[in-house]
Parts: C-alpha cells; structure tokens; sequence
C-alpha cells in the first residue's frame, strides 16, 4: 500500500520560496479593518495531497480557496482569523493562488504555487504492535520526515528514531501510544501533515475472559492472567479508586478493599486506555431474621441474624433520618437498638459497598379498653385506659379536637375534652407519628357557656363591630375577653352580643368566661387598622421629681398592657415648661430611659414598646399593687397617656361561592372563575399584597393563576391537603393585573385548576 506524505526542498529554497509568498499577494496594501488580507501561503512546492496553509488578516471571511485550473474549495479548516488550512487535491495543477472573501472579492497570490513528487510508504509494519518494541516504516524519501505523531498527539521526533533513512524508518513505539491514524510531518513554520489512511493497531494488555466476582467480599484474594502484563500501569476498582496489587509470573492479584463497590474493575494500560478483567458484585446481607419482630418500644434491643452480617455498617429505622450503629457485629447477626421515634416498616441495613437489604418490624401499639367517665361532659376531663398508652402525642376526639394528654402512664392517660369536641372516633397519635383508631366516645354537651356552631369560613366579621352569636348556657356567663382583655357584652335570649376591640385583627381569640368554667375560640377578624386607646388621662406636673402624692410621678397598670404586641406605641401628651426630663420605671422603680424634651413646640412623644420592655414591666412586681410603670421627671406637665396598636390588615373578598376547579373544569361547568377589576378598586392593591385561598383539597391539587388573557403567573402544586395558602402579589403579577386585557371584559385574573374546591378568595392589602 503506498501513503502520501511531505516531500522537503532544500532549506534554502524554502526560504526563498516562503519569502516570495509573504510579499508576492495582490492586495497586501489594502488597510480596512473588515478588508481580507492575504500575507503568506505555504508551503510550496507542496505536494498533492497534504494541507496548504494561509495566513493573513480577517481570514475568517474567506469563503473559498481556488487552486488552479479553477479548483475552487469550500471545505476549509478554520485555525483562527488569521490562519485557515486546505488539503490539496490529487489533480491540482502549478500555478497561481487565489482566495475569494464572502463578499465575492478574489485575492490572487503574484507567486506560483509549485509540487513536489510524494514519500512513497511502503509497508509499516509489524501491525498489531507492542509498546516499548520497534515499528519500521519502509517506502521511498522517509529522510525528510522530522516527526511520526500518534493518535492522542504522542509525539516521536527523528532525534529518537533508530533508523533514519531515505528508505525506512525505525523507531521505539511509546508507552503511551494508542491504536489509530499515525501522522508523518516536519517542523516547517507551515508544516505539512499527512494523516496515514491504515489504522495502527497498539497491543493492550488482556485477559482470557472477564471474571465474574459475584458475591464477593471485602478482604477477598482476586487473581487473574494477564497477557501482556508489562503493559499494565495500574488497577482501578468501579469509582475510579487505584488497588494495589501484586505481579507474578503473569499473574495480577490483589485484595478487595473496604468500600469496593458494584461494577468493573479494570487495569489501565500506560496509554491510560482501560480493559476490563472483572465484573464485581458485592455481597449483601441474605436470609435475614429479627428478633423481637413486633411489639416494639424505643429503647428495644433488636438482634438480626442472617449470612454475611459482618458486612453491616449502618442501619436505618422507617421514620428515622439518621443512621443507627450496630452495638453488637458477627458474620452471622447484630444487634441494634430502636430509636424513639422509629415507626412500623423495613429496616434498612446499609453495606460499605452501598448495597442494601431489609427486613420488616412493627412497633408496638397502644390500645383502649375503657373511657371513664363515659359519656364524658365537654369542657370535663376524661381517662382512657388501656394499655402502652405512654407512647401517646395526642388525641383525637369528634370534630377533629386535637389535645395532649395531661397525665400519662402506660395504663392510663388523662385529656380534657374540648367544649366543641362531638361524639366519634376516638384517634391515638404515637410519638412516632403513627395512629391507632379507638372506639367511639360520647360527649355530652357542657354545662356551662358556649358556642354551638362557630361562624362559617365564608362571614365577614370586623373589628369595631357587633358580632352576634347563638349560645348555649348563657345563663352561666359571666364574662367576655378578647384576646386575654375584657370586653363589652349582651347576653340575652340564648344571643350574645360582643363588642370587637378596634385593634382586633386575624386570628383572634374569644373567651367565654362562666361561674362554672371558660372557653377560648379563635375566630378570623378583619382587621379597621390602627387604634388608639388612652390609659392616663389626668393632668400631672411632674415639677422638679414631684412624687406621687404631690400629683407629679404616677403610675400605669398591667391590666392596660395585657395582650399588648411587641411594636405597639406607647404616646405621652404633654407640655413642655424648661428642661424637660420624662424617666420611665418599672414597678420596683428600676429606669428603663429616661427622655429629655428642651423645645416647647414639642407637645408629644410615641415610644415603640418593644418585646423585651414588655416582659420588663409585666413581669416586675412590686409585692402589693398591679403596676406596670412609674412615670416620674421634671419640668414636664402630662396631660395623657395612650397606647396605639395596629390590627390586622383588612381582608376583601374576591370569592365567597365555592367553585369545583375539578379535572381543569371550564368556567361554564363551575370550575374555572375569574377576579374582576371592579371587586379590588379602592382596596389599594399593590406588590406585595397577599391572595388568601381557603380550599377543600379531595386529591393531588394543581392552581394555576393567570392573567385576563390566561397567560399563566403561577403554578401552585400541593402534595398534601392544604385548607389554606396564600400567594404574594409581585411586581410582574401587579403588571399583568393594571396592564393586560383580554378586551371584552373587565377580567384581571383567571383561576383554574385541579382536585380542589375553592371556597373562598380574599385579597389582603
């Protein structure tokens, strides 16, 4: 077979040639920035064949390259702008050089482009061949080759080779060489390369067959034949990780270290090429046993026998993120301890090999053999009794009433039953999560007051109102408290009339107080915004430090402070009659700061009460009074004292008839429903206010929130039941809303969906 490769003129005609062709292009004095340049071509003579090389300026708008007689070429190795490459076609002829840009313009050379006769190859040989032993390469004019480059670009410089003759070479193949092309070239500042059109076959080094290491173990010995040992340069288990190993007579043995994993082991050839000698598969721990399998607390010492226990390092418990170490380790059992809160289901054994196994256990349960009393009286206390009942969280009673027991033994535990709590099932919540469903409890209705039927989701109620209620036992009730702080109420003919405080807002706690018990309910209040309440409302001088009885210093209560929040402001009225100092104490007259006032203009103060002054003054006593502060000075005259609070923001709603969003229903089968412009005018909508959802969730929930022309905002998904959630207005939302129309209708949002009922919308300023 015959290879075509780089015919060398003398150095000396190179460099005459080189020359005319870096001064000899038409259009070198063209200086425009986007202009193609043309500066040298090379080399030349060249051969048929091999690569021509252009370097210039801008060379990468050059479409084509036209060799003569007319040989145009499109097929252009792109270096960089300023260099390209073209192989030489077998039927070129001598002659001028042209290049044609991709405006059309066309750059002849002034100097001739000339060829030479090619290296004739006659065999290259022997192929297969080995690293490290020589490969001769015969033909005809091989004198000029000054490189042979290997696949991967393992480089053999004619310094290295063993013979250098017009009709062979001889070198040493490297260790590092690669079966592929092999390419004959020279050190010419244009070199010419010719790639070789037979493969060159590097010998690897290989093994008879794969073995199959099923089942293997950590510490096991693995042999395995090797030809072509001296080839290997290391050994990698499946992640990549080096073995140590040994050689002997051809043989390749080593130890599987701790850690090995499932996979290939190979040996890496000093090419760094990989051949495979192994298939491992780990072993696992098999024919597992536990003992105790059921009936298990936390604290229980479970021992689990099988083959291959030795391989444990880790255990998992269901419901147990954290990992658990044997205590006790043989080939053929461990022992482990329960975590508290590890639930029914497999445990996990865990290998270094990442290989697991399991083997199923159940918790102990806690069971119901009595309730005492029963029928229970809502609002009284109830035993149930039964067994391992010290593993309980909670209970569960009618109506979905949640409470913890008070008491608990393993026999016994006591709860209170809530006032509103109904006849039903009773559920028993562990600590570890799990649940056991209980017989039926009756509950008798309580004996003091309350409210048969809260209101629904879907009423309004705000503060600064009348609510009105139907009660039970309105007789008993003796009265009404607000978020801990007593309010005005009317009881009459089983209605009861409350005034909400103005600085009620969200959830808000409702108290019925009677001579026979109380009640809380949390009831949702739409919040009138600010409120101010005055606390002090006399007229005191505090001169120079007066005191209290002089009618200067003078005190604030705790009963004016209670259920007060964190940010709320505390404002003095006052007059300002020199240099004016306002000190404020707690009830054991310890100075929390002290507020100095010299202009006159000034005729308030706000103070923001923050969490730590009210913890201050409500946790001081002074042993004998209710004293919250002591307000003492001078040159001050205190006419008022007040405390501003602000409620909750107001709710409006968008919704209050429940919509099926079904299976992505339509508008016109009751799923779909949009939010008009009219219904959020005046609320002051703005970035950052809250869409409020309540919902009935029956199955994988899906809403997706769009604009008027169902452009989509937001996918909201829900992987367990919600009742409630909200959705933050952003700017891009708060665009849509004031900007995007679908032209007929005053529509701002569209709201469609899946595997829930809408109940309710509000937007939250």
């Amino acid at each position: 077979m015959k290879y075509y490769n780089i015919f060398k003129l003398a150095i000396v005609v190179m460099l005459s040639v080189a020359a005319v062709a870096l001064a000899g292009c038409s259009n070198d004095d063209d200086d425009s920035k986007q202009a193609v340049v043309l500066e040298a071509y090379g080399p030349s003579p060249a051969f048929r064949g091999a690569k021509l090389t252009f370097i210039g300026r801008n060379m990468d708008r050059v479409a084509s390259v036209i060799l003569p007689d007319n040989i145009e070429i499109t097929d252009i190795e792109r270096l960089s702008n300023e260099q390209i490459k073209v192989v030489i076609p077998q039927h070129a002829a001598p002659g001028l050089v042209s290049i044609k840009t991709v405006d059309g313009t066309i750059i002849t050379s002034k100097s001739l482009l000339a060829y030479t006769e090619p290296i004739v190859i006659e065999t290259i040989a022997p192929n297969p061949v080995k690293p490290g032993t020589l490969l001769t390469i015969e033909g005809d004019y091989l004198n000029l080759v000054e490189k042979i480059i290997f696949a991967e670009d393992i480089v053999v410089d004619s310094e290295e080779f063993a013979t250098w003759e017009r009709d062979k070479i001889v070198l040493t193949v490297p260790m590092q060489a690669q079966t592929g092309e092999i390419i004959l070239s020279d050190y010419a500042p244009l070199p010419l390369e010719l790639t070789s059109e037979e493969i060159l076959t590097v010998v690897l080094p290989s093994v008879e067959a794969v073995l199959d290491l099923s089942a293997a173990k950590p510490g096991d010995e693995v042999k395995v034949a090797v030809k072509d040992i001296d080839l290997v340069a290391s050994l990698e288990l499946p992640d990549g990780t080096p073995i140590e190993y040994g050689v002997n007579d051809g043989v390749i043995s080593f130890i599987l270290p701790a850690g090995a994993t499932d996979g290939a082991i190979s040996m890496v050839a000093h090419s760094g090429v990989k051949v495979v000698v192994a298939q491992l598969g780990m072993a696992v721990p098999l024919n597992l046993e536990a003992t105790p399998a059921e009936g298990l607390r936390g604290g229980d010492v479970i021992t689990i026998k099988g083959t291959n226990m030795e391989l444990v390092t880790t255990v998992i418990f269901p419901g147990v993120a954290d990992a658990q170490i044997p205590t006790v380790q043989s080939p053929t059992e461990i022992a482990v301890t329960l975590p508290e809160m590890a639930t029914s289901g497999d445990i996990i054994l865990n290998t270094a090999s990442g290989n697991t196994t399991s083997v199923t256990i159940q918790t102990l349960k806690p069971s119901v053999s009595a309730y005492n009393p029963s029928p229970v009286s809502a609002g009284s206390d109830l035993v149930i009794e039964g067994e391992n009942l010290d593993l309980v969280a909670t209970v569960t009673l009618g109506g979905g009433k949640v409470v913890e027991p008070i008491t608990a033994v393993i026999t016994a535990i006591t709860v209170t039953v809530p006032v509103d709590a109904e006849s039903g099932e009773v559920i028993l919540t562990m600590k570890n999560g799990e649940t056991v469903t209980c017989p039926n409890l009756d509950v008798d209705k309580p004996v003091f007051c309350y409210i048969p039927i809260l209101p629904g989701d879907d009423e309004e109620i705000f503060a600064s109102t009348i609510l009105t209620l139907d009660v039970e036992n309105g007789d008993k009730l003796t009265g009404v408290l607000v978020n801990n702080a007593a309010v005005q109420y009317i009881y009459s003919e089983g209605k009861l009339y409350i005034n909400i405080p103005s600085n009620a807002g969200g959830k808000t706690t409702f108290t019925l107080v009677s001579s026979n018990g109380s009640v809380d309910y949390i009831i949702q209040v739409i919040g009138s915004g600010t409120s101010e309440t005055v606390i002090m409302d006399e007229v005191r001088n505090l001169g120079s430090w007066t005191g209290e009885a002089d009618g200067g210093a003078f005190r604030l209560y705790k009963e004016s402070f209670e259920g007060v929040a964190a940010g709320s402001i505390l404002k003095f009225y006052f007059a300002v009659t020199g240099y004016g100092m306002v000190q404020m104490n707690n009830a054991n007259w310890a100075s929390w700061d002290t507020l100095v006032f010299e202009d006159p203009s000034v005729t308030s103060y706000e103070f923001e009460m923050t969490q730590a002054f009210l913890d201050n003054i409500l946790n001081t006593n002074d042993g004998w009074s209710t004293t919250a502060m002591v307000i003492q000075g001078q040159e001050i005259i205190i006419n008022k004292v007040s405390i501003i609070t602000k409620a909750a923001p107001a709710e409006f709603v968008l919704l209050d008839s429940p919509r099926d969003l079904g299976s992505w229903a339509g508008e016109g089968d009751g799923g779909a429903f949009r939010i008009y412009k009219e219904q959020v005018e005046g609320t002051g909508i703005k970035v950052g206010s809250i869409l409020h959802f309540t919902v009935d969730m029956y199955a994988y929930g899906q809403m997706q929130i769009n604009d008027a022309n169902w452009g989509q905002w937001k996918m909201l998904q829900f992987d367990t039941p919600e009742s409630e959630f909200e959705a933050v207005i952003d700017e891009d939302l708060f665009n849509r809303i004031n900007n995007v129309q679908d032209g007929w209708s005053s529509t701002i949002l569209v709201i469609q969906g899946e595997g829930m009922v809408v109940k309710k919308v509000t937007l939250i300023p």
